[in-house]
């Protein structure tokens, strides 16, 4: 069963922990990303404590997001962004200012000892991977810092190898060219993957079980098992920890050797280090110099500077702009627009396309552009639900869509794709929105849409989040239980993928509720009290 857990799609495993409160889903799911996580932690943080930790809290977030995350094919793009974002949240504004400054001085003796141009490079890797688009940035983590085959990646993205190779190229490619925007001569787009297969990192032994403990500890599974997880965990802590012991005592001979090899190697570098210890020591006496001399030139230029907004002052007449400062009781801040662009945020909160509060706020619309922008969006949406109306039929259930359910209890649709017509309804709501936006805050918009409709006639797979589609597609409902307010709503793809959630009674889209009514008379009835 285990090994069976194991081989099993991450939508799969993460379902089977969502539905079933599956221990040994979950602890599949983590021994199949820790590496991932671990080491997009350490290269944050530099710091192995501090890199548990992160991923511990990681597959925390995990285990309570596992009900909407059953339709993703695979974990591995959301696990490192998470990984990022919760790394960035762990480190404070100090500890960020002084690995700078090491940083720096790292990069500096680097240069001067002829190091590889790539270890500059690392810092700025996950960064560069951010600003890649989501397909993209998938298709990299999948074959680089998880090591997938160029056939594991296509079946991913739902293409063939050649195209997923094509794939990887373009977003190699763009990964590159990030680098150069930022100063580093990158000979070509080889160092690119290099670097990504260089920086892949197997978490250290022991932290796959902490990580899996703490998401079985912490989780947010919908069926309500968390506290019989955790006693069940700590009946059998001193089985957990015989386990620990046997798996750790398979390698010990071979970490033993590899002690030895460092301790050789370490005794070798401080000889070297000994010979060249007049060396060294002048060059870090240059390097104090060179620090002295800047220290000095910035108080210099303070001065000057402050010296002409003086002038300014005078000659102007009047006093100066007051400085943006951090206004830690302020619940806004101000960011770079490059950085903006970077924070993922959804347009839409429901698949209604309802407009988000976080989009008003990052866009700063008033009420008049947010009325304005709603209205076109229900435009867009009244436009493809009609579309989609002339083309539905329901149909008997297969097999496939049973899924063990009763075919008396399951309502099958077929939805085909509206082809052209989505282009000619997109082209006319973009017109709209950038219209009332404008040129800039139209493509932050339009990138925050991409998680609920097609922006492009790029393939992106599926997600719980979308409300339009274009592409043919089977949709499942399962009878609703008295007073369960919701309807089991399953969207199936020929090409084999598969995403499965309850649906609010507000949000099940107009084409379908007519011939639903009846169950969504009975979700909304209290049910028999016994």
């Amino acid at each position: 069963m285990g090994e069976m857990m194991m081989g099993s799609p991450d939508n799969e495993l993460v379902k089977a922990y969502a539905a079933e409160g599956s221990e040994t889903a979950f602890r599949a799911l983590v021994a199949r990303h820790v590496d991932l996580v671990y080491a997009t932690a350490m290269r944050q943080v530099g710091d192995a404590g501090v890199a548990e930790e992160v991923a511990q809290n990681v597959f925390m977030a995990l285990a309570r997001k596992a009900p909407r995350l059953g339709g993703m094919e695979t974990l591995g793009g959301w696990l490192h962004r998470t990984a990022i974002f919760e790394a960035k949240a762990r480190i404070r504004a100090e500890l960020r200012r002084r690995r700078r400054e090491e940083t720096a001085a790292e990069l500096v003796a680097m240069q001067r000892e002829g190091a590889s141009p790539l270890a500059a490079m690392i810092p700025l890797l996950d960064e560069g991977l951010l600003s890649l688009r989501d397909g993209d940035r998938l298709a990299l983590v999948l074959r680089f810092l998880e090591e997938r085959s160029l056939r594991e990646v296509g079946t991913v993205l739902g293409v063939d190898e050649d195209a997923a190779r094509k794939r990887i190229s373009r977003a190699l490619e763009r990964l590159t060219r990030f680098f150069r925007q930022r100063g580093l001569t990158i000979p070509g787009d080889a160092n690119s993957a290099a670097l990504l297969a260089d920086v892949a990192m197997a978490a250290p032994a022991g932290v796959a079980t902490a990580c899996a403990n703490a998401g079985l500890t912490m989780g947010g599974a919908a069926t309500g098992l968390n506290l019989a997880l955790f006693k069940l965990m700590t009946l059998t802590k001193t089985q957990t920890l015989v386990l620990c012991a046997v798996v750790a005592l398979a390698p010990l001979a071979w970490q033993w050797q590899a002690a030895a090899g460092v301790a050789r190697e370490q005794a070798e570098a401080r000889a070297q280090r000994a010979s060249a210890g007049g060396m060294a020591m002048e060059l870090e006496n240059n390097l104090r110099q060179t620090r002295a001399s800047v220290e000095r030139m910035k108080a210099e230029t303070a001065t000057n500077e402050l010296r002409l907004a003086e002038l300014n002052t005078q000659i102007e007449g009047r006093a100066p702009a007051p400085v943006y400062q951090w206004d830690d009781a302020s619940p806004v801040v101000r960011v770079p627009k490059q950085l903006l662009g970077m924070i993922p945020v959804a347009a839409v909160s429901s698949p209604r396309g309802q407009l988000s509060e976080q989009i008003k706020e990052v866009l700063q619309l008033t009420d008049a552009e947010t009325q304005r922008v709603q209205e076109a969006l229900d435009r867009f949406k009244a436009e493809y639900n009609a579309a989609q109306a002339v083309k539905i039929k329901r149909v008997e259930p297969s097999e496939q869509d049973l899924r063990g359910g009763k075919p008396e209890e399951t309502r099958v649709f077929e939805v085909p794709a509206i082809g052209d017509k989505m282009g000619e309804m997109r082209q006319a709501l973009f017109g709209e929105l950038e219209a009332t936006l404008g040129t800039e805050r139209f493509q932050g918009f339009r990138s925050a849409l991409e998680d609920w409709m097609p922006v492009d006639d790029e393939e992106r797979g599926i997600n719980s989040g979308m409300g339009v589609f274009n592409f043919d597609h089977r949709m499942i409902f399962r009878q609703p239980q008295p007073g369960s307010q919701t309807i089991k709503a399953s969207l199936s793809r020929p090409n084999g993928q598969w995403m499965s959630e309850p649906t609010k009674l507000e949000d099940i889209p107009e084409i379908f509720r007519a011939q639903l009514q009846d169950w969504i008379t009975i979700a909304q009835t209290k049910p028999a009290k016994n």
